[in-house]
């Protein structure tokens, strides 16, 4: 299957990762691929949901970029209001960085892991080592300061 000329110049042209929604880039990568090449395990926006200790070990601590881990839970409202802010930077650090998200009630083991007491608790993980963290919720500066020293040191 080959790609409209005018869709190939518009894909060269525009970054479309950042304009469209995860679904929508989905539905174009299987349609432009004929779906023979496309995973739907691949995580487009950079941000994954921690679903299981071995999920955990491949995605975060087996990366070979740098992971903010979001610790959280459904019914922490602090927690909902940092969501969107992480989620933002990691679009805006899309290949440079991930995002994920750990819902406290459903890993307690995690918890126990990484001595995390308190909620939100988010860390910054580069290649198993827990190189930044902060817990509660923190202004728009602080959390850009977060991810700075994530990335500053990843160049490192």
């Amino acid at each position: 299957m080959t790609m409209n000329p005018v869709m190939c110049s518009f894909f060269q042209r525009v970054p479309y990762r950042t304009l469209l929604s995860n679904l929508v880039q989905r539905q174009l990568i299987a349609a432009s691929t004929g779906s023979r090449n496309f995973h739907p395990s691949e995580n487009l926006m950079d941000v994954f949901l921690i679903n299981n200790e071995d999920e955990f070990k491949n995605k975060v601590m087996r990366n070979s970029l740098p992971v903010i881990v979001n610790f959280h839970a459904d019914w922490c409202e602090p927690c909902h209001s940092l969501r969107p802010l992480l989620e933002k930077i990691a679009e805006e650090n899309l290949g440079r960085l991930h995002l994920a998200e750990v819902l406290v009630d459903d890993h307690v083991d995690l918890l126990h892991a990484f001595e995390v007491t308190a909620i939100p608790a988010v860390l910054g993980i580069h290649r198993g080592l827990v190189i930044e963290k902060f817990v509660g919720l923190v202004s728009h500066q602080q959390v850009k300061d977060f991810v700075d020293k994530i990335l500053d040191k990843n160049a490192k």
